[in-house]
């Protein structure tokens, strides 16, 4: 189509053209979403420079591979090479559709090339900082690349309606784009007309349907999806295509009956459950009620199947079976009703269903436990077994073993488990559920607790793939195994995830409370605690007031609350062993009972009851005792028990006993002096540090007694050894065991100038060139230390100097800006590559630094040069 005014893909932005570096050693960084223009900046910057221009998308390949191809390489190639390539000719490197974990150090820290990075996300590399200290960085986000009116104006060729479509899109680059095109406003029909007149119709069909969907994942993707995304009218997320949102708006208000269609027509394409959400986003109910009255696996979280349930209400059994599951999994007792009509069915697998669910319901305490009622719908569902095929009797045995486990009948729940996994097929996404659940057992009966978190880790991933309204439960279950463990960051990790995961709202509600108690949030715990007596819950309002009474150290919040969690509570605020529940029957429960009545009381049979209960014994410790609890004549309980509380605790016997896991000590005395131990930095000062540094260098006791005082008679030098000696193992020993200073000096020690030595020694520059900060022992003033410092930065620069590379010379600058054997070489190397600014800033800083730090002019050469290269 001809227009009368100038394509907006060549509308030049001068303004942001202006503010683009254009000489090599310098880089670019333009972050926004799609649709902003990013490649076409960065195109109109290749025309405008006599560069060689290099292109590559980080959806193709690696940047290297991508690199190495452009400048005829193989793909494989060195970082070395390939930037010895780039540097042969002043090129342009642009790099799109970044996510910010390539390895792109090596280009970063030489930059051959003017070199420009786009994505639509910032960047994380950890060189950029650098770059933008030292100016030779800009950055550019939406805010800069969105289009001014005054932009949009010359986008419009001058015609009156671009103020109107700039207020309307924002300055967005896209719809303004497209409203220049169509020659028409941004309203939704127009753009959608020049959407239909530019795009093929295959991928103008493929927007109709994501319009439709939250997003389309990637596996799914067609040639024109990806042609969309190239086009900048898709984003990617992890969950995979979404449509913009103001075209999604636009598609739904204009192009209904469209789009429609364009569903319709991909039900073979989609899975149930993004089918399902299609037919919503669309209007297309009668569709998606017949899809929930289908026997396929709809694993849809039941916030979801809420959402439309006075669809399902009017829906056939099927559909009303899924309303009664989400309603039940929600808290909402009134699913017990639809189940109970369902039984009648005389579809054996609605009944078998509506028998299962009934049980299990029946027998959560979270919904007012009714075990005879339950132990009823599980002998009546038996009686359905053979009626139906094996995956469904299956799944109704796992859901039902729930109901001897409540009555204490332990193994009659292991056999229906087992039961359940003769029956489910090998292939079934149904068998995580039995095998977790005889996971459970395996603890109750045998206290295998690990095994347990095993058998739930290894399930979640398909829990959530195929049942996900049990995840939130799932993950609440290892976050308070993780607790028993003492293992607490984890803990609160997967309760965090429970809590936020939808499926079932009451097991995220009890993994938040748990949370917050963890985190000392008494105002989230009290308002958690409103939700579960909304929902009616007895035991997660007993669970709420409890954890909320603990965290207050206040026992009046427990006054009417019955059960073992309350009792407990009130047992420990008040310090009464005599106010202990009755012995519980779960061994959870039993876990907690004995740390308590052991912390009470002190008697070592509790705590033997505690190491009987689980086939990790100590291992359960910390999460149930602190460790000033133990008694001090079993100190190798406190192997199970975080290094660094042991170290901490000054339990002695208990120390030496986990010896061999402390870590080295760390040193660092390039650049800086700073030690490290497991408990964090230590802190030496004055002669201690001196002595430190002095038994570092590998002197012994009576050679570093008589380099620190040597005016001092032998025995008085010997005597501040001593004292300067119990000072320092305080310091780097305070749990009061030998551990880095022994008899024949330091020991168990990680120090960066040994390994700058050994670097030196084997004459790999680049471990040195990390390793060397600055120089050794700073701030220490001894000629021992001296000549180890001269001695130090003599190998390195004389490494450096042989090496010869630009990197290496760089740093010897910077640690002496006067050094001509460093700067000439590369001056040199700059001028060779065209790199004339890098070499004009060299000369500068020399000749200011020959001046302030001699007073004198600086060399001709050096002058002559300078003048050269700013005339």
């Amino acid at each position: 189509m001809a227009l009368a005014w100038q394509s907006p893909v060549y509308l030049r932005r001068e303004r942001l053209l202006s503010l683009l570096p254009t000489a090599v050693g310098f880089a670019v960084c333009l972050e926004a979403p799609a649709g902003f223009g990013k490649s076409v900046l960065a195109g109109q910057l290749a025309e405008s420079l006599p560069f060689r221009a290099l292109w590559g998308s980080a959806l193709l390949d690696e940047p290297k591979a991508l690199l190495a191809r452009a400048l005829g390489l193989p793909r494989k190639a060195p970082w070395g090479v390939v930037l010895e390539a780039l540097g042969e000719a002043p090129s342009l490197v642009v790099l799109e559709d970044l996510k910010g974990d390539e390895d792109l150090s090596p280009l970063l820290r030489t930059l051959p090339c003017l070199l420009v990075l786009a994505s639509r996300k910032p960047l994380p590399y950890p060189e950029l900082p650098k770059l933008l200290a030292e100016g030779r960085l800009v950055r550019l986000g939406a805010g800069e690349l969105a289009f001014t009116p005054e932009e949009a104006q010359a986008l419009f060729g001058g015609r009156g309606d671009y103020l109107e479509a700039h207020r309307a899109t924002g300055g967005w680059p896209l719809p303004l784009f497209l409203a220049a095109f169509t020659g028409r406003p941004p309203e939704p029909e127009a753009l959608l007309r020049g959407l239909r007149e530019s795009l093929a119709p295959e991928e103008f069909q493929e927007g109709l349907l994501l319009a439709a969907l939250p997003h389309l994942p990637e596996a799914l993707a067609r040639p024109e999806t990806e042609g969309l995304f190239q086009k900048g009218l898709l984003g990617r997320t992890p969950e995979g295509y979404r449509l913009h949102a103001l075209l999604k708006e636009m598609a739904l208000r204009s192009l209904l009956s469209e789009v429609q269609k364009a569903v319709r027509e991909a039900q073979g394409r989609l899975p149930p459950v993004l089918l399902a959400e299609a037919y919503a986003n669309s209007g297309l109910w009668d569709d998606l009620l017949a899809l929930l009255e289908s026997p396929l696996r709809l694993p849809l979280p039941p916030e979801r199947l809420l959402a439309w349930e006075g669809l399902l209400r009017r829906g056939g059994p099927r559909a009303r079976l899924r309303l009664a599951e989400a309603l039940l999994a929600s808290g909402r007792r009134e699913g017990f009703v639809l189940l109970e009509a369902l039984t009648a069915e005389e579809d054996p697998r609605i009944a078998l269903r509506a028998h299962g669910n009934l049980a299990y319901y029946l027998a959560e305490p979270l919904l007012g436990q009714d075990l005879p009622r339950a132990r009823a719908h599980l002998e009546q569902g038996m009686a359905l077994l053979d009626r139906v095929g094996e995956e469904l009797a299956g799944r109704f045995l796992n859901d039902v073993a729930r109901v001897p486990y409540e009555e204490g009948k332990p193994l009659e729940a292991l056999a229906l488990l087992e039961e359940a996994l003769r029956r489910l097929p090998p292939e079934s996404p149904y068998r995580v559920a039995p095998l977790v659940n005889a996971a459970f057992l395996a603890f109750e009966l045998r206290g295998d607790l690990e095994g347990r978190i095993r058998a739930l880790e290894e399930g979640a991933p398909l829990v959530a793939r195929y049942t996900l309204e049990n995840l939130p439960g799932n993950l609440r279950d290892l976050g308070r195994l993780y607790l028993l463990l003492g293992e607490k960051e984890k803990a609160k990790s997967l309760l965090k995830r429970a809590k936020e995961t939808p499926g079932n709202p009451l097991a995220a509600l009890e993994a938040g409370m748990l949370l917050a108690h963890l985190e000392g949030d008494a105002a989230e715990l009290q308002r958690l605690l409103a939700r579960a007596e909304l929902w009616e819950s007895p035991y997660l309002v007993a669970r709420g007031k409890s954890l909320l009474a603990l965290l207050l150290r206040e026992p009046r919040l427990l006054e009417g609350v019955e059960g073992f969690l309350s009792a407990l509570a009130r047992a420990e605020l008040k310090g009464d062993a005599a106010l202990l529940p009755p012995y519980p029957e779960e061994r959870e429960e039993r876990l907690y009972w004995h740390a308590l009545r052991y912390r009470l009381l002190g008697q070592e049979a509790d705590l033997e009851a505690l190491l009987s209960l689980t086939l990790s014994r100590e291992r359960v410790l910390p999460g149930l005792l602190p460790l000033e609890a133990l008694p001090r004549h079993r100190a190798e309980l406190a192997r199970a028990y975080p290094l660094e509380a042991v170290l901490r605790s000054g339990w002695k016997e208990a120390v030496r006993l986990r010896l061999d896991e402390v870590p080295p000590l760390r040193v660092e005395v390039l650049g800086r002096f700073r030690l490290e131990g497991p408990l964090g930095e230590v802190a030496l000062a004055g002669r201690l540090r001196e002595l430190f540094a002095l038994l570092l260098l590998g002197l012994s006791r009576e050679e570093a007694a008589f380099a620190l005082w040597p005016d001092f008679t032998e025995e008085a030098a010997r005597n501040n050894l001593a004292v300067s000696l119990s000072r320092l193992r305080k310091a780097l020993e305070p749990w009061g065991v030998a551990t880095y200073l022994g008899e024949e000096g330091l020991c168990r020690l990680q120090v960066d100038l040994w390994a700058l030595e050994e670097a030196l020694d084997r004459e790999d520059a680049e471990a040195a060139y990390a390793l060397y900060r600055g120089p050794a022992f700073p701030g220490l003033d001894h000629p021992l230390l001296d000549r180890k410092r001269e001695e130090v930065a003599a190998r390195l620069r004389a490494l450096f100097l042989r090496t010869g590379e630009a990197r290496y010379l760089e740093r010897l600058l910077e640690l002496d800006p006067l050094d001509e054997e460093a700067l000439w070489p590369l001056v040199e190397e700059h001028l060779r590559r065209g790199r004339s600014a890098r070499a004009l800033r060299l000369l500068r800083r020399f000749c200011q630094a020959f001046r302030e730090e001699l007073g004198e002019e600086p060399p001709s050469r050096a002058l002559t040069l300078l003048r050269g290269l700013e005339g």
